[in-house]
């Protein structure tokens, strides 16, 4: 009984003391991150956007956008930071109804974004809103923030102002014309894939 007494304390405070080494560990893990000074600029961006239920004309459910963006090609300007592969970064947006005309309204957006590598520190992004913009091939696409309106950061690439000149423009794989005919269509607009695009964060 002793034997088994003592057997049940010893593992007791080996098992705390794990917990404190997690706990350590987890400190120090993120004691490491670099918050990065200066900006980025990005020149490749893909990913995709979701919408929960689809968007269909004279639509009256609410709804999820979720974004899912992978950004890379990535020179950083004025960092502490020298070397950046990409971020990737999500959000989601969620609206009163799935009417296809609800698309072209400005929204306020806030990603996250993760840095590869993992040592630069996390950032979280505010835009006042995006708004649509067409390429020379007559993809649609968005702009944020919207015009007169603002962004900020928090973390990583805040530049000198806590990241006001952040701007990202990104483009989808549909014309208006294909964006029109899938919110006709029966199933309606479940999403599109974002196939090009920049964005600098300042």
């Amino acid at each position: 009984m002793t034997i088994l007494v003592v057997l049940s304390i010893t593992s007791s405070a080996l098992s705390g003391l794990g917990g404190v080494n997690a706990y350590g560990a987890s400190k120090t893990s993120n004691a490491k991150a670099t918050v990065a000074t200066g900006s980025v600029t990005c020149s490749k961006i893909t990913g995709s956007i979701n919408l929960s239920p689809p968007d269909q004309r004279g639509g009256t459910k609410p709804e999820n956008m979720v974004w899912s963006i992978n950004v890379s090609n990535c020179v950083t300007t004025g960092s502490n930071v020298v070397h950046v592969k990409g971020v990737r970064w999500t959000a989601a947006v969620h609206e009163t109804t799935n009417a296809c005309g609800a698309l072209v309204y400005s929204k306020a957006l806030h990603p996250s974004l993760k840095w590869n590598p993992k040592s630069v520190h996390p950032t979280v992004a505010a835009f006042s809103g995006f708004t649509f913009v067409r390429n020379k091939a007559g993809q649609e696409g968005f702009i944020m923030p919207n015009p007169g309106g603002s962004a900020s950061i928090k973390g990583s690439f805040a530049g000198k102002d806590r990241g006001a000149r952040s701007v990202v423009t990104l483009y989808t794989n549909l014309t208006a014309r294909q964006f029109l005919a899938a919110c006709d269509s029966k199933a309606g607009l479940a999403g599109y894939r974002i196939v090009s695009g920049t964005a600098t964060f300042s």
